[in-house]
């Protein structure tokens, strides 16, 4: 989805970019794995475990192995004093220490009096307890025979990261395939089942299934239309030379964005190349009336190129997008169309073709013919569904177009619904809503992360705040981890602080031995560092939590929620921003973010920005044809059936409950592209006075021709399971067809001759 997003983003769209594009979320996988006995998941998910953390596409990968816990707790344990945020002068001082003793003293009958007893000789402070309940986030995932398994305990469940960026596709799709590898050796009975989500599915899959659609439907949509040149041409030379311009097309649109842009995107190149649909269009206006090229370059090539030039004033308007995918579009239909037209008009005429069948034409056009004169007989009925598809597009105006990332997310329901499983049940980072400060360096960063936390403990104390995580957490700025040490006494100065703090106090100095040791040892400790946290479950945290930049460092700081009602949570983020403005974090680059919130604004400004291109396209487009027409009537007669063809398809997806995305208002501006082909022949090109019924016939033939290729090359991306293909057939097939019967409707009267056909 990085194609739509944009070039020059705000600080808050920056994030947003860098997230889908980089983050630590477009790296990670969530793994589960079904069926079979529970001991058979958990061995699986151990060896599927132990083979990623071995392998270079991965970064690590997390179970909740009893080796992951053993680990985990073992550094928690050895770094709780620079951990825990108890840590202070006061917690260590001889009143300080008795209190917290006789705090634990009083949890060994709770549910946690086991471990407090087991560490009480280490850690009579119960400072791993809090270290244990800061790293736990309060969403760890339940376990069932020793791993991380799913609340009803029938699927084991992994998270691992990959190393490579979330935009190398090709290494998100070759650590997938590492991951089934490795699962297959697991699955020695093969009674197991793999599930696998996250964004680095979403792009392998969504680019296999557009590639493979594309390839498909392509493949089907370019027999279906050579079949019918064929038939009608009656001549394999002709065929080929037909698909001159479309080929030309799509070689120098390719060339073009290549040479504009650093990459070609293969969705510009997959929609790019159903727009080169159109040339087709050229080649069959050309091929049937190539019998007197004299009189054709004469009578319609002006037509033609009038056509060209309304598809250029279309598209050419997306070349002035901030979003690098509609400006790739805009780049290769204008390159493409212009090459294909220059083609038609200068290559075709010079290559030898065979003969086209006229008898087979003319009755093709005779028969057309007769359409057009009951489409204008029925003309009546045409404005009426015009002005009803106008009154339930109005009607429905602020609910026509799906607004945020919904409306362009590839990836199939199914996978979405197994994502969501996968995230509640392995607790993965739910990075909705979050507090985000940035700075220069990763230590600033974490300093200004811990004065934020500071800022924000009175919601957190009255339950605005439900939890706030951060990095900060596992990974406490060096100052702050500087005054927890200087914080800690010597040994002789803690043991003479416990003679006093235990009195009255059912234990002994002499048991505490451990915890002095302890104590002494954290004093003299090397300072956390990510890379000492690596191997840990942590490490997760922080790399999903903590981002390098382009311009330095920021910390996310994800946050929950304590009220529900939408009332309470926007009174929640007023407090929540009222506070970071405050004057304690006064110039620092701190704000709130609401990602969801923040996905539709960016998304919704990408659609208010293509419509007000499309509505500048459409207006060039106007001003376009009036110059050339100059006359209203002749105008009327090619907008009309262009505004009703459009209107038609918004109101039947209104009417059929399906919000349009950007790619059906592409499909929107295809139409006028497509359609303004028909309006304008039956304007210019069928209304010479010295038109012959044999001419007028040949005309309407190369017109039902081209619709029917349009129709066929289009139509059937509809039947595509990749929503952004499907939008494009919905849209531009039905909608060629509609532009065709409209200006057959509302052309000016046929002739005599046509009506009594049908009469």
């Amino acid at each position: 989805m990085s194609v739509f997003l944009p070039r020059q983003p705000d600080e808050r769209q920056r994030l947003l970019v860098d997230q889908i594009r980089d983050g630590a979320l477009s790296r990670m996988i969530l793994i589960g794995i079904d069926g079979g006995k529970p001991e058979e998941r958990a061995n699986a998910s151990r060896h599927l475990a132990a083979a990623l953390r071995g392998s270079t596409l991965f970064s690590g990968a997390v179970n909740g192995d009893e080796a992951s816990r053993e680990r985990d707790q073992a550094v928690l344990l050895a770094e709780r004093y620079v951990l825990s945020p108890a840590v202070t002068p006061a917690h260590f001082s001889a009143e300080g220490l008795h209190e917290a003793i006789a705090r634990t003293i009083t949890d060994l009958s709770g549910s946690a009096g086991l471990l407090l007893k087991a560490l009480l000789p280490r850690d009579p402070t119960g400072e791993l307890l809090r270290v244990l309940d800061l790293a736990s986030g309060g969403n760890t995932p339940a376990n069932a025979d020793g791993v991380w398994a799913s609340s009803d305990g029938q699927r084991a469940l992994l998270i691992t990261m990959t190393r490579a960026h979330g935009t190398d596709t090709d290494a998100q799709e070759q650590a997938l395939d590492a991951i089934r590898a490795a699962f297959a050796t697991a699955n020695t009975r093969g009674d197991l089942a793999l599930r696998m989500s996250g964004t680095p599915v979403f792009s392998v899959d969504a680019r296999a299934a557009i590639k493979s659609d594309i390839h498909r439907l392509s493949l089907l949509g370019s027999l279906g239309v050579f079949t019918l040149l064929l038939l009608v041409y009656r001549s394999l030379r002709n065929v080929v030379v037909g698909l001159l311009p479309v080929l030309s097309g799509i070689l120098a649109g390719i060339a073009a964005v290549g040479l504009g842009f650093e990459t070609v995107h293969a969705v510009t190149i997959g929609f790019g190349t159903t727009l080169m649909g159109e040339a087709v269009d050229y080649s069959i206006y050309y091929l049937v009336q190539a019998q007197d090229r004299q009189a054709w370059k004469q009578r319609f090539w002006p037509t033609v190129r009038l056509g060209v030039a309304t598809s250029i004033c279309g598209f050419a308007v997306l070349l002035f997008s901030t979003f690098p995918g509609l400006a790739q579009l805009g780049v290769y239909s204008v390159a493409g169309l212009l090459a294909a037209a220059a083609v038609t008009r200068f290559v075709l005429p010079a290559l030898p073709i065979a003969p086209v069948p006229l008898e087979r034409l003319a009755r093709i056009g005779r028969t057309v013919d007769g359409v057009r004169a009951l489409a204008w007989r029925l003309r009546w009925v045409a404005a009426v569904l015009a002005v009803l598809a106008l009154a339930v597009v109005v009607v429905h105006r602020d609910n026509l177009w799906t607004r945020g990332l919904a409306g362009l997310n590839p990836a199939p329901m199914h996978l979405q619904q197994l994502d969501a499983e996968l995230r509640r049940d392995a607790g993965a980072p739910d990075l909705q809503q979050m507090v985000v400060a940035s700075a220069p360096t990763q230590e600033a960063a974490l300093a200004l992360a811990e004065r934020v936390e500071a800022q924000l403990a009175p919601l957190l104390a009255q339950g605005t705040i439900a939890r706030l995580d951060s990095p900060a957490h596992f990974l406490p700025s060096a100052a702050t981890q500087l005054a927890r040490r200087d914080a800690l006494p010597s040994a002789d100065e803690l043991q003479a602080r416990l003679r006093t703090a235990l009195q009255g106090l059912p234990l002994d100095a002499d048991r505490l031995g451990p915890f002095v040791q302890d104590v002494e040892q954290a004093r003299g400790a090397a300072p956390v560092t990510a890379e000492s946290l690596q191997g840990t479950s942590f490490a997760f945290a922080v790399q999903t939590l903590l981002l390098r930049r382009e311009h330095g460092w920021s910390v996310l700081m994800p946050l929950q929620m304590g009220a529900t009602k939408p009332e309470a949570r926007a009174h929640a983020v007023t407090d929540i921003q009222r506070l970071l403005d405050g004057p304690a974090l006064g110039g620092q680059d701190v704000f709130y973010l609401d990602l969801e919130q923040q996905t539709t604004a960016v998304f919704g400004q990408y659609l208010r920005q293509a419509l007000l291109l499309v509505s500048l396209g459409a207006l060039s487009i106007l001003l376009l044809l009036a110059a050339a027409l100059r006359r209203p009537a002749p105008l009327f007669r090619v907008i009309l059936p262009l505004a009703g063809a459009v209107l038609l398809v918004m109101a039947a997806h209104v009417l059929l409950g399906i919000p349009m995305t950007l790619l059906h208002l592409v499909g929107l501006l295809l139409i006028v592209a497509v359609g303004s082909n028909y309006a304008l022949f039956f304007v210019q090109g069928m209304q010479q006075q010295d038109a012959s019924d044999a001419a007028r016939w040949l005309a309407l033939a190369s017109l039902a021709l081209a619709n029917l290729s349009t129709i066929l090359g289009f139509g059937i991306l509809a039947f595509s399971q990749v929503p952004l293909l499907h939008a494009l057939g919905a849209t531009v097939g039905p909608g060629a067809l509609l532009a065709l019967w409209l200006a057959m409707a509302w052309s000016a009267a046929p002739p005599a001759a046509a009506e009594t056909r049908l009469a």
